[in-house]
């Protein structure tokens, strides 16, 4: 299961934390599913294969956090182009907030009537909480707004159920897993700490991203690999000079 963010050449001063995927490699790295062999599931297929439907055994599940417009402007005729799908996580509270100072443009979100757009490619939407606030801690009304609120607020947006959940920041504790059971969706995602169906993790693919680490990213023990180094900050980034790093501007 692959994490973007948004889709954009922007220079790594204004990106500090790479969050997004030049538009040229990010083609290249759908190419390179297809070329490899890779199924790329979409929502349906994703949820099927969770419930023990028969899956190619390459297959993947496209995914992107936080609603960038990019996904909409950039991400979505790519996938097209290719018969892909993918999912896009939002947060209708933050309905086509602006920029924050010092930030890029490409980190506008999407307005309510783009998110029904995208919808209408092809590319699903998720709940990502109702203003993208990090979920453990947060009482029993933020929890219900975060799933509930939101949850209500995107089927009135694009008429139907929306399946699945993914926590803002990836972060997650029990009583928010309960908040979106509770809530009844099917399955909610994290990043790197998983908790059963309630916290799949995924594999976060960033600006820094070569073809060789996405590679590496595709394989089985990656996320092993990645949850283990996590502890050890040096050996990770000693890992990452071997590997090499995407140039940036």
């Amino acid at each position: 299961m692959l994490m973007y963010h948004g889709i954009g050449d922007v220079p790594a001063a204004a990106d500090p934390d790479n969050l997004y995927v030049p538009e040229a490699a990010f083609a290249a790295q759908l190419d390179h599913l297809a070329a490899r062999g890779w199924t790329v599931l979409d929502e349906a297929g994703y949820l099927a294969a969770l419930d023990g439907a028969p899956t190619p055994r390459r297959s993947v599940l496209i995914t992107f956090d936080d609603g960038y417009v990019s996904v909409l402007e950039r991400a979505a005729p790519l996938l097209a182009r290719r018969g892909m799908s993918a999912i896009c996580y939002v947060s209708p509270g933050l309905d086509g907030q602006a920029p924050l100072p010092g930030m890029p443009q490409e980190s506008r979100l999407m307005t309510a009537a783009q998110m029904r757009e995208l919808s209408a490619a092809g590319v699903a939407l998720g709940c990502h909480g109702w203003a993208h606030e990090s979920m453990p801690g947060m009482s029993t009304e933020q929890l219900e707004q975060c799933t509930v609120r939101a949850r209500d607020e995107l089927h009135s947006l694009v008429g139907e159920r929306v399946a699945t959940f993914a926590y803002p920041y990836g972060h997650h504790d029990q009583a928010a897993r309960e908040a979106v059971a509770a809530a009844g969706f099917a399955c909610a995602l994290a990043t790197y700490d998983g908790a059963g169906r309630l916290a799949i993790p995924r594999v976060d693919v960033n600006a820094t991203d070569t073809a060789r680490t996405f590679e590496l990213k595709l394989s089985r023990v990656y996320p092993l690999a990645r949850r283990a180094l996590g502890s050890a900050p040096a050996v990770r980034r000693a890992a990452h000079r071997v590997l090499g790093h995407a140039a940036r501007s």
